[in-house]
C-alpha cells in the first residue's frame, strides 16, 4: 500500500444490523475523503447488497463471520465482502433475492466478481472508477503500511474496524458507534458525547498511535456503549488520564462526559477504553 491510498477493514457477524454498520463506516470514509456523491451512492448500495446476501444466505440465516474491506485510491475504490458460509453454489434457483442482489452489484460496479473461495464461503470483489473531474482523494499516510498493521489480536466487539491512515478514525468511529447505539436504547442526549469521543480519539491517534493503522471495537448493550481503541504507545496512558489531558480538537475535556475511561496494557502497547451509558440524573 502506498501513501496515496486509504483503507478500512471491518470484522463483524452477519447479523441483520451488519449492513447498517457497514454503511455507517462507508459514510465516515466518504466524508473524510470527499468522495463524489454518485460514486458513494453506488459503492454504498453495492456493498450493502453483498452484505445482505451474506446475512441471508451464507450461514442459513444464522450469524457467522463477515469481513468487509475497502481501499480508496486516487483513481478508484475497491471493495471486498467475504464470508465463510455455504457459498453461492449452494443457493437454489428459487432464491430470487440473491439473484437480484448480484444483478444490482454487477450494474453499479465497474467490475464485479463473485468467487467461491477454496476454504469455503464467498468473496465478492467490486471496483469503482473515480471520474477524472472528481474532487477529493486519499489522505496522506506516513510510512508504507498495510491496513492490518497494529491490529490488536484480542480486540473484539460487535464490530471491529481498522483504518489506515489513523486520521480516518474520527469520522468512521463516530458513525459506527452511533449506528451501534441505535439498538441499545441509549438516549439521544448521549449522541453528542459519542462524537466528542470520536473527535478526541481522532486527535489522539494522530499523535500517539503505534503505526499508521489503528483499530477500534464497539460493543453495545442495553443503554450502554463500550469503545476500545488502539494500539497506542506505552507510557502515554498515565498522562492521558490526568485532568484535562485527554481533550478534543476544540479543547473539550473527555473525562467529564463519559462514564468510564481507562488505559489498559496490551503487551508493549496500550488500549484506550471508554464507556458511555444512560444516566439517571445530573452528575
Amino acid at each position: 500500500m502506498t501513501e496515496d491510498h486509504s483503507a478500512v477493514r471491518l470484522e463483524l457477524d452477519s447479523r441483520t444490523e451488519a449492513p447498517a454498520l457497514v454503511r455507517a463506516a462507508l459514510s465516515g470514509v466518504a466524508q473524510s475523503l470527499e468522495l463524489d456523491s454518485e460514486l458513494f451512492d453506488d459503492l454504498k448500495t453495492a456493498v450493502s447488497e453483498a452484505c445482505n446476501n451474506a446475512v441471508l444466505y451464507a450461514y442459513d440465516g444464522k450469524p457467522g463471520p463477515l469481513v468487509v474491506e475497502l481501499e480508496v485510491r486516487p483513481d478508484g475504490v475497491d471493495a471486498t465482502v467475504r464470508d465463510w458460509g455455504g457459498g453461492i453454489q449452494h443457493v437454489g434457483p428459487s432464491d430470487e433475492r440473491m439473484g437480484v442482489g448480484l444483478a444490482v452489484i454487477s450494474a453499479l460496479a465497474d467490475l464485479a466478481s463473485f468467487i467461491s473461495a477454496t476454504d469455503g464461503g464467498t468473496e465478492v470483489r467490486m471496483s469503482f472508477t473515480r471520474r477524472s473531474n472528481e474532487a477529493g482523494g486519499a489522505l496522506s499516510g506516513g510510512r508504507d503500511a498495510g491496513v492490518a498493521d497494529g491490529v490488536p489480536a484480542d480486540l473484539s466487539g460487535d464490530v471491529v474496524v481498522t483504518v489506515w491512515p489513523a486520521e480516518l478514525i474520527a469520522g468512521v468511529l463516530g458513525r459506527v458507534a452511533r449506528a451501534v447505539s441505535a439498538r441499545t436504547h441509549l438516549s439521544v442526549d448521549r449522541f453528542p458525547d459519542i462524537y466528542l469521543v470520536a473527535d478526541t480519539v481522532g486527535a489522539l491517534a494522530q499523535s500517539a498511535a503505534v503505526t499508521d493503522a489503528i483499530t477500534f471495537a464497539v460493543t453495545g448493550a442495553h443503554k450502554r456503549l463500550e469503545l476500545t481503541v488502539g494500539p497506542f504507545r506505552a507510557a502515554d496512558g498515565a498522562s492521558l488520564l490526568e485532568d484535562g489531558a485527554l481533550t478534543g480538537p476544540d479543547g473539550s475535556p473527555l473525562a467529564p462526559v463519559v462514564d468510564e475511561l481507562a488505559v489498559e496494557p496490551m503487551g508493549d502497547y496500550e488500549l484506550l477504553r471508554v464507556v458511555i451509558q444512560e444516566r439517571r440524573g445530573p452528575r
